[in-house]
């Protein structure tokens, strides 16, 4: 990473941070980016050179908290006897956050969405993906897991039914996220499970 690419990360993180703070004192919806450039000590214009909207602020925060929290989550999950087990522990603790923190899932899947839309997907709970890719690429090796698809394209089929669970859960109040997560690992792992491989008619002789 350059000297200017570094400064330009302490930038966004100052930014990101002061946003935090200010959405846990007012709520997300009450804080305005004009706010946001005041709390974190920039210009309006540098605040919207790196962040179209507050949407985008919040994420950079939501991706920056992930990977703080998620080599000790990763430790956990790989203490796990199985697959299931260990994507069950990252879901289960992403279930607790989310709880807690209900306020941020609709401008959070709002910015996701929309980032899918324009082509921008890529900045999106990548370490996430990355970390579902390397479970799944273990379980390919240990045949839990369908070894036709590659483990990144798997991880990004998991991580979407990651975010319907969510929207499944915003849309009803009574829902528990932690049922909604269980239920879109169980339809991966349906679709997902490892299949023999047919021998065909020329190997059979």
């Amino acid at each position: 990473m350059t000297a200017l690419s570094r400064k330009r990360q302490r930038t966004r993180t100052q930014i990101a941070d002061a946003a935090a703070a200010l959405f846990e004192r007012y709520g997300y919806e009450a804080v305005t980016m004009e706010q946001i450039a005041a709390e974190a000590g920039v210009a309006r214009g540098t605040l919207y050179n790196h962040f179209a909207v507050k949407e985008a602020v919040l994420a950079e925060w939501m991706h920056a908290r992930l990977a703080q929290d998620l080599a000790p989550l990763m430790a956990q999950a790989l203490a796990k006897p199985s697959f299931a087990a260990r994507v069950a522990t990252v879901l289960e603790a992403s279930a607790q956050w989310w709880e807690d923190h209900r306020q941020y899932a609709a401008p959070y899947l709002r910015f996701r969405f929309q980032a899918v839309r324009d082509g921008a997907g890529g900045h999106d709970g990548s370490d996430l993906v990355a970390a579902y890719a390397g479970l799944i690429d273990a379980a390919q090796r240990s045949r839990e897991i369908r070894d036709d698809v590659p483990p990144v394209r798997l991880a990004r089929y998991l991580h979407f039914l990651y975010l319907s669970a969510l929207l499944a859960w915003l849309g009803d109040a009574d829902a528990s996220l932690q049922a909604e997560f269980a239920h879109a690992l169980e339809f991966f792992l349906q679709g997902a499970a490892y299949r023999k491989p047919i021998p065909s008619p020329k190997d059979a002789r």
